[in-house]
């Protein structure tokens, strides 16, 4: 290594910030301006967290033990889910649970320390060797150790590393951009019913007093659905009674166990591993979910119920209702459950899902402590049925977006792999600036 590189305990490169908590008693401190965060709102895997599930106003900051970060600085959790790192894109306070950490001025920058300590918290796990690893102190910085190159050397590896990530990060936007317009065409065709809206108004057809604002939104503005002739033909005029309220005529009323594939999933008798690779993909529930389909962390050697390519992935406990996809064939735990609608729709499938937001939060309301839905719980599901001619229509327009979502995850997963390997050999100067750059353009990045 180069000479030029110092060694030092973190603790001597960084300002340690301590968070802290309003009183929730105290109406004024809280559902301000300020973001304030939680491992929650950042354990997702991304570099850069931008907003927060709760804010607390000025007189909460004023008045708490919390602090404001700045744009750029780190937030690291303490306890709970361990190690957990993000940068801040915009000034935000943060609770007791986490520490803000901060490069001292002409020692070390941000950007750097951010990739330091991630590759310092993953070689401390590998160390633990899975045994407890419940608690990051003050004190731990002063026992975690960091190589700093000069500063200039520092922003040069946090750039290389950070273009990889940059990359990842407008992957995500792309897909939750168009995985949006897909949503938001599902809400217009199945749950809003816009086109039967406009027919009823072309027809002079009556409309049920709930839809009034959106005719009157269509009156003002006929064109603005922008659906062609041929697609507004598919749905009816008129819209009719039924035990779920007014829906399109000739459209009907079944429980989910009549349209829909679903198989739960059960435990395996076989052993599991983690590295090994042996046996088929397994997902346990919630926590192997990622933005759009499950991160592949086990397998399984024994397997006994399988979700197929293309199922769209639900946990079924604790909490019910996070959506994923299947994007190969895999085995499922009893946390997960596989659905596809019987005609074999993917993408209708998975919309139509994520639109049962609201009925998996009652089923976790009135479950147990834990909170489940079982399939006698699925089945009795009851839901609008279109025609078939709609719900494959609709799949041939969202199919290229989502086949889009899925190319970016892979190519995404991909970057991140290469990150994950050049990021111990940068951060410790076992391999230079030059030979990384090298290394990059020949992949075209």
């Amino acid at each position: 290594m180069a000479g030029e590189w110092q060694h030092m305990s973190f603790a001597d490169a960084i300002d340690i910030i301590s968070g802290g908590t309003p009183k929730t008693t105290v109406p004024d401190y809280w559902n301000g301006d300020i973001p304030w965060l939680s491992v929650a709102d950042f354990n997702n895997g991304y570099r850069w967290v931008s907003s927060a599930e709760k804010h607390i106003t000025e007189l909460g900051l004023y008045e708490s033990a919390t602090a404001l970060l700045d744009r750029g600085d780190i937030i690291i959790s303490a306890r709970g889910t361990v190690g957990v790192l993000a940068q801040l894109a915009r000034p935000m306070a943060f609770n007791q649970s986490c520490y803000g950490i901060r490069g001292k001025a002409g020692i070390a920058e941000n950007d750097f320390l951010y990739y330091a300590l991630r590759q310092a918290v993953t070689h401390m796990k590998q160390m633990a060797h899975g045994g407890v690893f419940d608690t990051i102190t003050r004190d731990t910085f002063k026992i975690l150790r960091v190589y700093l190159p000069p500063l200039p050397e520092q922003r040069a590896i946090a750039h290389i590393l950070g273009t990889l990530d940059d990359k990842i990060e407008l992957n995500r936007r792309m897909s939750e951009t168009l995985e949006r317009m897909a949503q938001a065409l599902f809400k217009s065709w199945f749950v809003d019913f816009d086109p039967v809206v406009v027919n009823a108004l072309r027809a002079g057809n009556p409309l049920p007093e709930k839809f009034a604002k959106r005719a009157a939104h269509y009156r003002e503005n006929p064109d603005a659905l922008g659906l062609p002739d041929p697609i507004l033909r598919l749905f009816p005029a008129r819209f009719v009674d039924s035990e779920l309220g007014e829906i399109p005529e000739g459209w009907e009323v079944a429980i989910m166990g009549n349209q829909f594939r679903i198989v739960m999933g059960q435990s395996p008798p076989g052993s599991t591993y983690n590295e090994s690779r042996k046996g088929s993909p397994f997902y346990q529930g919630r926590v192997d979910f990622s933005y759009r389909f499950p991160q592949q962390r086990v397998f399984c050697t024994a397997p006994t119920r399988f979700a197929q390519d293309g199922d769209t992935l639900v946990s079924v406990r604790a909490p019910v209702g996070s959506v994923n996809m299947a994007v190969e064939r895999c085995a499922i735990g009893r946390g997960v459950a596989a659905v596809r609608y019987l005609t074999g729709s993917r993408s209708y499938t998975y919309y139509f899902v994520r639109s049962l937001k609201k009925i998996f939060e009652n089923f976790e309301a009135e479950g147990t402590v834990f909170g489940a839905i079982n399939k006698d719980g699925f089945n009795s599901i009851k839901c609008v049925v279109p025609p078939i001619r709609l719900v494959e229509r609709f799949d041939a327009l969202c199919k290229p977006l989502d086949d889009k979502i899925e190319r970016n995850e892979r190519e995404s997963r991909t970057l991140a792999a290469l990150r994950d390997t050049l990021l111990p050999r940068l951060i410790s100067g076992q391999l230079r600036v030059k030979d990384a750059e090298r290394f990059l353009k020949e992949r075209g990045l």
